[in-house]
């Protein structure tokens, strides 16, 4: 019998839509059930078993959760939007009995989206490592004075940022942190990696684009005090001066079932409010 992962918030809609699922599909499939906030996980899946769907009731957050710890390995995620924005789950509840039957049929679109590795060393010895599918960022604490952050590109460029922090995102994370940081919005598509400073103390320090196979090393300041670095708003480690951040094209990809309903460029207009002229191209 198959296996399927059910990830829901732990509120009454995605509890509900939970249930409908499970009682539909429990003769066909052998189901786990979690709940994205830890409390009250139901059935633990055991280490290493592959499942063939992901289902995520919530918003991006509990997308983001369940893809770290199931779709590694590159099992299709279904993320129904529960939540306010909705760009990685992006599948109404309206539409979710369609694209629950396409996607077991093996019919269902996939998107696939890359990820980021992130190591940290001090002093050639490992510190910790994950993968990130919206962002790393380092920020330093409430108290924290402006630090120092030292980016350099395959060991050729090499670029200084004085900054409340950096945001080193995928496509896919242009339009979360990035984006309110004065970052640009790229389409995910595409094989690169943002840098945006935050609040950086000179004008002239502005985002970079680079090719996603290149390796970038952001060195942490001698002098830093209370910095930290959090992966998709969910990981978080803490800095010491001296350490170095290794990032790197992950061999891990998000794949996401695809909402035909709604288009990219639909997204923008909608949940930021882009292209407010509603006339096409052939209109103009």
């Amino acid at each position: 019998m198959p296996d399927l992962v059910i990830v829901h918030k732990n509120d009454p809609l995605a509890a509900s839509l939970a249930d409908q699922t499970v009682a539909r599909l429990s003769g066909s499939f052998r189901i786990f059930r979690e709940i994205s906030d830890f409390d009250g996980i139901r059935d633990k899946p055991p280490v290493g078993f592959k499942p063939q769907l992901i289902v995520s009731f919530g918003g991006d957050g509990t997308l983001l959760y369940c893809s770290r710890a199931w779709g590694l390995d590159g099992t299709p995620i279904l993320g129904v939007n529960l939540g306010s924005l909705g760009f990685l789950a992006e599948v109404e509840p309206m539409w979710f009995d369609e694209l629950l039957d396409l996607a077991l049929a093996g019919q269902a679109n996939i998107d696939v989206r890359q990820a980021l590795d992130i190591a940290v060393t001090h002093d050639h010895k490992p510190v910790t490592n994950f993968t990130v599918f919206n962002d790393a960022v380092i920020n330093k604490g409430a108290l924290s004075r402006i630090m120092n952050l030292k980016l350099s590109v395959a060991g050729s460029a090499f670029w200084n940022f004085r900054a409340d922090g950096l945001i080193l995102a995928t496509p896919t994370g242009s339009t979360a942190y990035n984006l309110s940081a004065g970052g640009p919005v790229v389409h995910h598509s595409l094989p690169v990696v943002i840098v945006t400073p935050i609040c950086p103390f000179t004008l002239s320090s502005r985002s970079l684009i680079l090719p996603l196979d290149l390796e970038l090393y952001v060195s942490i300041d001698q002098n830093a005090v209370d910095v930290h670095l959090t992966g998709d708003g969910q990981v978080y480690t803490p800095l010491s001066p001296g350490d170095l951040i290794t990032v790197s094209r992950s061999k891990a990809t998000l794949r996401l079932i695809s909402n035909p309903h709604r288009q990219y460029f639909d997204a923008l207009r909608v949940k930021l409010g882009f292209f407010h002229d509603d006339r096409t191209l052939e209109s103009i």
